[in-house]
């Protein structure tokens, strides 16, 4: 009889190390799809952008009015971020994600296979709505699937798809677009986005859409106070104003705003610069386009390692002090190396630069979008999107201020950093007025 009953043990200890096993391989799978995910818009992205004088040679076009794409993919997505947040909190997150994924897919698909301007530009739109649904399904979707303890690393490495499109997309598609042209290399994006909605579809398991959950005080028969909890599927309009009335939700998507702007726009101006043979300030430094792709990578090497450490270390320290020693750091190197360097003229210094700029703006990658999904928990969805509104807005109006505006009239890129800084100090002063997680916690428990 004890044989029997230790026998029976060891299969349950098995049993439970099994499902264990599957859960942990489910849990890893599921963050490569979401890496994959998000791998596939910022490589598509990425390769445009570095193909901008070959389909500007393609549409006989400058380079100049070629680049709206970028302008029209960036306002179309902040457009419908703000539609896409409450709906998905309604239907669920899987199903914005992989109808997301379709859109971006026919819409890369139509990119290249565009024979007039007007086509291209009316695919990058299309491109930006389909992004607009699974970008910010994507990053809630993971602050409701992974434990809160490991939020941080997993978002963290959800965007460090990011960096590694500079390092891997980049050369891959240049190859085949030196063997073939740039359409082939656009459409392989498109394959792959395809590829994506597949495994979102076979792979992800749905997270059952979330209820704002309240309480009330009523009187009972006997004339006493009691608190009832009732559950709300608030509608469009109802879930944008429970968003928008938490001030700390409201003072991120402004920290949001001044802090991807800035760094948005002045590594735009430098990777711009060093596409273009190296102009800096008048002069042609002489880099090529392989040295330039070099530099990209290293920028992307650089910001992947910070990211993946500092997005760890943030599960174990905090987010609070990630966030803002990775803001600081990169406010003072955005300014002190484009000081330099328009001093010295010196190339290698602007390129020193650039890769710390980008290594110090990858430490709070992870941790600040991990946080975006905290403000307003009962709302992750809205939240996220509303801040990817913010965020997309913020890189318009950062390259037109910085990039346009200011170099335009300057030609200097000491003042394009100065105007940054601005923007590090006011996300930098938001954060610390925000950024409070002790009373986050005790906003969202008083909401419910």
């Amino acid at each position: 009889m004890e044989n029997i009953e230790i026998s029976s043990e060891n299969n349950n200890n098995n049993s439970e190390k099994q499902k264990a096993w599957k859960n942990f391989l489910k849990m890893y799978l599921v963050l490569a799809i979401l890496f994959l995910i998000m791998f596939a818009m910022r490589s598509t992205v990425t390769i445009l952008q570095v193909y901008v004088p070959d389909i500007s040679a393609t549409f006989a076009m400058t380079e100049g009015r070629i680049a709206i794409i970028f302008t029209i993919y960036n306002l179309t997505a902040a457009l419908f971020s703000l539609f896409v947040g409450p709906i998905t909190e309604r239907i669920g997150y899987k199903v914005i994600m992989y109808t997301g994924m379709i859109t971006y897919a026919i819409a890369i698909g139509l990119s290249a296979l565009a024979v007039q301007f007007w086509m291209l530009a009316l695919a990058q739109a299309i491109g930006g709505i389909g992004a607009s649904f699974f970008g910010p399904a994507t990053i809630a979707y993971a602050g409701d699937y992974f434990p809160k303890e490991k939020i941080s690393t997993a978002i963290g490495f959800i965007m460090s798809s990011f960096y590694i499109a500079t390092i891997v997309a980049v050369p891959i598609n240049t190859y085949i677009a030196e063997l073939l042209n740039w359409q082939w290399s656009v459409g392989v994006m498109a394959i792959l986005s395809f590829l994506v909605f597949i495994l979102i579809i076979m792979i992800v398991p749905r997270i059952k859409e979330k209820k704002i959950e309240s309480t009330e005080s009523k009187t009972d028969e006997n004339g006493q106070q009691v608190e009832i909890k009732e559950e709300n599927n608030l509608n469009y309009f109802a879930r944008m104003k429970l968003v928008l009335r938490n001030k700390y939700a409201l003072g991120t998507f402004f920290i949001t705003l001044f802090q991807r702007g800035g760094l948005f726009a002045m590594t735009t101006l430098l990777s711009t610069w060093l596409a273009r043979d190296g102009f800096w300030n008048g002069h042609f430094l002489g880099l090529d386009k392989s040295q330039t792709g070099l530099v990209l990578m290293g920028t992307g090497i650089a910001a992947l390692i910070s990211n993946t450490i500092f997005s760890w270390l943030a599960d174990k320290v905090g987010k609070r002090t990630i966030i803002l020693m990775g803001t600081g750091l990169t406010g003072i190197a955005i300014t002190v190396f484009p000081v330099l360097a328009e001093a010295s003229h010196n190339l290698n210094i602007a390129i020193i630069g650039f890769i710390v700029v980008n290594f110090f703006g990858g430490i709070s990658m992870g941790s600040y979008n991990a946080f975006v999904t905290e403000v307003a928990p009962k709302s992750k969805g809205t939240a996220v999107a509303i801040n990817n509104t913010f965020g997309q807005i913020s890189q318009a109006i950062a390259v037109v201020l910085i990039a346009r505006v200011v170099w335009d009239r300057t030609l200097n890129y000491a003042y394009c950093a100065y105007v940054a800084l601005g923007f590090f100090i006011i996300a930098t002063i938001l954060l610390f007025i925000f950024f409070r997680p002790k009373k986050i916690l005790e906003n969202a428990s008083k909401a419910n």
